[in-house]
């Protein structure tokens, strides 16, 4: 018969090994990159899965799995956090996971959801500090590449919209190394222009060309910026740093110019539907008075049968008191529907042009105001109420 001291127990044997797990610091929070296999989510908060590499399999759980950012898949390669563990009633060694990265967003993920919660904490992010962003500014900064769509989806955008704005734009590098500084410089130059709000803007692209946007000097830039910042940057889908500091997001750069151009058309829709309406009181209060007024007749008239000759001149003359009261009422209601169409009519920015006058704008899309803007050979593009011309200057004066 075999001596007991010439053995152990499985729980003795399950609890040793248990114990090099617990006491093993250079085995808590690792991170073990592998690949997805069996992965099941449980009560929708706690997942089951698999992560292996070639040569090996190790189980893992993590509790509160449904608030990741990303929706693990089976066959995805992910980094995981946590610490190994061993069940000794079961036999079994799993591994703890606290956090879990997609490994395709790698670093430059991790790095955004670092500063993302940095920021957060700190409180740039909270509504408490966002300016009011206006829907019907004139003078827009844009602060974009002057290569590629975005600047001209955003003109034209704008004038279509309303063809009195004024755009600003000042050309930036919106990817690569040292981005951030163009876009930095560009927001501090229009930021001292006074306007009514700034556009950044950028089209799609990937995260790698996108990653400019997610730099915290920049982030606190816009967050310092005294005018109202809109940040336009890539599709609808694609967020970075600036789309949460920024005053407002838009989707698209085309939808950032909407955002703040108020369309004229409808504002000119409603003055005709409002002519509308004052002609229509106008004609309703004149029918009123003319109905009055035979009214009045009829009865002048039952007393023209009944009464002498003096009674039939005072009818006369308030017939003829009647007749001048119903002259003064119509011309006294269509003057002041001439003077509301006309106060309506000046306040059309197209009136200006339609009168003869354009707008001119040099190669940089600022606004001519002055002689000593220009110079002898500068091309300028000419804005005009139904469209626009290009024109070289040949000579230039300055008036006494």
């Amino acid at each position: 018969m075999a001596n007991e001291k010439d053995f152990i127990t499985v729980s003795q044997l399950g609890n040793y090994i248990k114990k090099i797990f617990d006491t093993e610091e250079m085995l808590h929070n690792i991170s073990i990159f592998g690949e997805i296999s069996a992965y099941k989510l449980y009560r929708g908060d706690t997942a089951y899965f698999s992560l292996k590499d070639e040569d090996a399999t190790i189980d893992c759980v993590m509790f509160g799995a449904n608030k990741l950012q990303f929706e693990p898949k089976v066959g995805e390669s992910v980094i995981v956090k946590g610490t190994p563990n061993y069940y000794v009633k079961g036999g079994r060694l799993n591994f703890n996971v606290r956090s879990m990265l997609a490994y395709g967003k790698g670093a430059l993920y991790l790095k955004f959801l670092q500063l993302k919660e940095k920021l957060q904490k700190e409180g740039l992010f909270d509504d408490a500090h966002k300016k009011v962003v206006p829907d019907n500014a004139i003078n827009i900064g844009v602060a974009t590449s002057l290569q590629g769509a975005v600047l001209q989806d955003i003109r034209n955008v704008s004038y279509r919209r309303n063809q009195a704005v004024n755009l600003f734009v000042y050309g930036c590098r919106v990817q690569g190394v040292g981005a951030d500084d163009t876009i930095i410089k560009a927001i501090k130059v229009l930021d001292e222009m006074n306007l009514d709000v700034i556009i950044v803007a950028r089209g799609g692209g990937s995260s790698e060309d996108l990653d400019c946007f997610n730099s915290e000097k920049l982030a606190r830039v816009v967050y310092d910026c005294k005018t109202p910042i809109v940040s336009a940057v890539g599709h609808e889908t694609d967020f970075t740093i600036i789309d949460f500091v920024a005053d407002k997001r838009a989707p698209t750069p085309s939808a950032g110019a909407e955002l703040v151009v108020a369309n004229v058309s409808v504002y000119r829709e409603q003055v005709l539907k409002l002519i509308n309406r004052m002609s229509i009181a106008v004609n309703r209060l004149n029918t009123d008075g003319k109905l009055r007024l035979n009214l009045s007749m009829d009865k002048i008239y039952t007393k023209l049968l009944y009464n002498n000759e003096r009674s039939a001149q005072n009818l006369e003359l308030r017939s003829q008191q009647l007749d001048r009261f119903e002259s003064a009422l119509i011309v006294n209601k269509t003057n002041n529907l001439n003077l509301l169409t006309q106060a309506l009519e000046k306040s059309n920015p197209l009136t200006i042009m339609r009168r003869g006058f354009a707008q001119l704008m040099d190669e940089e899309a600022q606004v001519v105001k002055s002689v000593g803007q220009l110079k002898v050979g500068q091309d300028l593009k000419i804005n005009l109420v139904d469209g626009c011309a290009t024109a070289k200057i040949n000579k230039l004066s300055r008036r006494d």
